[in-house]
């Protein structure tokens, strides 16, 4: 169904140019609206569009009063509700807590555009607005914080946010074919409390209602609440069920009932993600926005393309586990190189595609035995998995016909690759590793050991360091041969649940004997869902070891700043670190590396 260019209806204004009197599906974002395939709302429209029905769109509307919500009418047959692209926490605060000052989500970057807690609030005025029409939850936010969870910022276990919201059903993981099968069967006549056997939604579990047979049930929130240990007890059930072939799960919300989350639903097809990935995205923002600055997330993904989703790599701080899955579903290189065609004839494109790639971005076109028949959350760690196919066949494959593409333009044109690549994967292909240096490197690559100590790594599920020193010798090498000046640029976590002063130490220790000044260096954040947050919430490891645990500002900002040892602001606490544990010597060592670097760095500890 081609659209000619034209954006998803914003107003009643817009509805009557398409000579609708209704929108089927009105799908109200935290968002500014972007019509790019990198943000949910313009993908799930495009798609449910594509399916015949009328979408329309209500984007950061005015919560303060329910006038935004009736706007368009109503829907005929339900609201869909997002915070947007990423958590509204996450897009709020900064890990230590403070107010983020700019919300690229926003126009011209511009803060206050959303409410404190976008699903709740939008919510609760959609309902006010017309009262009998279904409210689906969705989007990263929903899918997160689809159980009991922990929030950061108000430091308390909180029920899913399906209850909170006083929603009808929620939406977890990539979610289109969920939604799809929802809108189906509510224009067939389906009442929304009879939509209770649809993988990848969460439901609330009505008085009289039987639970789906083989269900497991979760520590609920009361008892989470008295005992955190019961915290990564629930973790540790409900990974075991978090993938396409799990059980259902129940768990109790305290006053305000139980709910019941089905197991995810399968991911798409490659026929699936062609046809998603073809469908007639402007790839702009909405003209309204033109005259406030644009918006300013779209611009590092404008003219990049997602060649792949999932991740079997299973970080414990990740969260893509829960919300992609870990089976890896590739696009054809038909549409990979039809949308890098695409690109080149936009009238603004300027000749560097940014990125293709996906949340690994050496995992295109690989794939499990076993399917959708495990539960092992990492196919890599501790080792590589027997039934996972390492073939780079595909991937080397799509980048030689990238390549070609290329070299066939008349203007030049750049192809990179940004997105993380998995060292400890890529080893085991010399010839994927030449081939990403020679022509998809930008100058940087992108890498993120996380970290140096080796049982830090482990709880990250990360490995050794001796596998990134290994990648990085073969990248230098690939670089000699290409004959090309490139640099690896390594992503580090500081206060991760295990990681103490010493484990920190030991950090700063190995940036100092290589001259390392890590610019990339992410505080922990315990975001809803992940392993790594139930090792901060319980204090203990998955196999009930005690942690040690940075809760604190000061031993975040310590973490933080022997990381970043160079930088003239953390002289101060280093210093008074290092005497507190009798390392003049070390003291010593920071000021010549700084001296011999002086002249190539602004930043000198004196």
């Amino acid at each position: 169904m081609e659209i000619g260019g034209e954006f998803l209806p914003t107003t009643m204004r817009e509805m009557e140019h398409r000579g609708w009197k209704q929108a089927d599906i009105i799908l109200i974002t935290a968002d500014a609206y972007v019509d790019h395939s990198s943000f949910g709302v313009a993908l799930i429209g495009r798609w449910l569009e594509a399916a015949g029905y009328n979408v329309a769109v209500l984007a950061q509307p005015d919560w303060k009063s329910v006038g935004d919500f009736r706007s368009l009418g109503a829907p005929r047959l339900f609201w869909g509700v997002t915070s947007g692209a990423v958590d509204s926490r996450l897009n709020d605060y900064a890990s230590m807590g403070h107010k983020r000052k700019k919300d690229v989500y926003s126009p011209g970057g511009k803060p206050g555009m959303r409410p404190t807690r976008p699903l709740l609030v939008y919510s609760a005025r959609a309902r006010e607005a017309f009262k009998e029409v279904p409210i689906v939850l969705g989007g990263l936010e929903a899918s997160l914080r689809r159980l009991v969870h922990y929030d950061y910022i108000e430091d308390k276990i909180k029920r899913s946010v399906l209850l909170d919201a006083k929603a009808d059903l929620l939406v977890h993981g990539m979610g289109e074919l969920a939604i799809m099968e929802i809108a189906v069967r509510l224009d067939e006549g389906a009442s929304v409390e009879d939509l209770t056997d649809i993988t990848g939604t969460a439901y609330r579990l009505r008085k009289g209602m039987k639970v789906p047979e083989g269900t497991v049930t979760l520590p609920g929130l009361e008892e989470q609440e008295k005992d955190r240990f019961l915290f990564m007890e629930s973790q540790k059930l409900y990974q075991q069920q978090a993938y396409p072939g799990g059980a259902p799960v129940v768990q109790n919300q305290g006053v305000a009932g139980r709910i019941c989350v089905m197991p995810p639903m399968r991911p798409l097809t490659t026929k699936e993600m062609d046809g998603i990935y073809k469908l007639p995205f402007t790839g702009r923002w909405h003209p309204k926005y033109d005259n406030r600055g644009g918006v300013p997330a779209l611009e590092p993904v404008r003219f990049s393309i997602t060649a792949h989703r999932g991740c079997f790599g299973g970080c414990n701080f990740c969260s893509i586990y829960f919300h992609q899955g870990k089976h890896i579903t590739s696009r054809s290189h038909e549409s990979i190189l039809a949308e890098a065609e695409r690109i080149y004839t936009d009238k603004d494109f300027k000749g560097t595609i940014q990125d293709v790639g996906g949340p690994s971005a050496n995992m295109y076109g690989m794939s499990c035995e076993k399917e959708f028949k495990c539960n092992r959350s990492s196919c890599i760690f501790p080792q590589p998995c027997r039934n996972l196919k390492v073939d780079y066949g595909p991937l080397i494959s799509l980048m030689k016909k990238l390549v070609e593409w290329k070299k066939s333009k008349k203007c030049k044109v750049n192809v990179f690759v940004v997105s993380g690549v998995r060292h400890e994967m890529a080893v085991h292909s010399k010839k994927y590793i030449s081939l990403l240096v020679s022509e998809f490197v930008s100058g940087q690559l992108k890498v993120a050991p996380e970290h140096y100590d080796p049982q830090v790594l482990g709880l990250m599920r990360k490995p050794r360091f001796e596998e990134f020193e290994k990648f990085e010798k073969m990248f230098e090498e690939a670089c000699r041969v290409s004959g090309k000046n490139q640099f690896l640029v390594p992503y580090l976590i500081s206060a991760h649940p295990g990681c103490g002063r010493n484990e920190a130490l030991r950090l700063m220790q190995y940036l100092l004997s290589r001259n390392w000044r890590p610019r990339q260096v992410q505080d922990f954040v315990p975001v809803p869902l992940t392993m790594s947050t139930a090792m901060y919430v319980s204090g203990v490891d998955p196999c009930g070891r005690k942690l040690f645990v940075a809760r604190g500002a000061s031993d975040k900002k310590l973490q933080q700043a022997l990381m970043q040892y160079y930088l003239p602001k953390n002289e101060k606490i280093i210093l008074d670190f290092l005497r507190s544990k009798g390392l003049q010597k070390l003291i010593g060592k920071i000021k010549f590396l700084q001296i011999q670097v002086e002249n190539r760095t602004v930043h000198r500890i004196k």
